[in-house]
């Protein structure tokens, strides 16, 4: 049967899709290779878990995207300034929260977080090498 998205009925139909029986099911997420201190972090465990690295990841963007926006806005240049650094500042936000939420999942390397809650970090023997193996690759075929 085809399912129409809502909006396909102000346009043409390139929003609809078809749903097969026995279709592929999503891709699995690997186990993490690291050790796992949070699996399911709070926001307030992501932002405790911050550190200088993460503060950089705010920073960097933030200050090359507000000297981009000077640069670039002319006629407004305050305007532009402050508009792009606080895209900079969100896009910075986004990826250090999400690397300091990896980090306590296990998905990112965490020696710093290891030591501080007394786990022990694995070798570099120790730790499985990154292998995204896609079980079926023409699931997408199928659609």
């Amino acid at each position: 049967f085809v399912v129409r998205h809502p909006l396909s009925l102000l346009g043409p139909p390139a929003l609809s899709f078809r749903l097969l029986q026995g279709a592929a099911a999503m891709p699995t997420v690997e186990p993490p290779c690291y050790p796992v201190i949070n699996r399911n972090p709070s926001v307030a465990a992501i932002y405790s878990n911050y550190g200088l690295h993460d503060y950089g990841m705010i920073a960097a963007p933030t200050i090359l995207s507000a000297i981009y926006g000077f640069y670039s806005g002319k006629p407004i240049r305050r305007p532009q300034m402050q508009f792009c650094g606080l895209l900079g500042f969100i896009a910075g936000g986004l990826v250090a929260y999400n690397n300091s939420s990896a980090r306590l999942m296990g998905y990112r390397s965490n020696p710093n977080e290891c030591a501080r809650y007394g786990l022990e970090y694995p070798t570099k023997a120790q730790i499985p090498p990154k292998v995204w193996v896609v079980q079926d690759d023409n699931w997408y075929k199928r659609v």
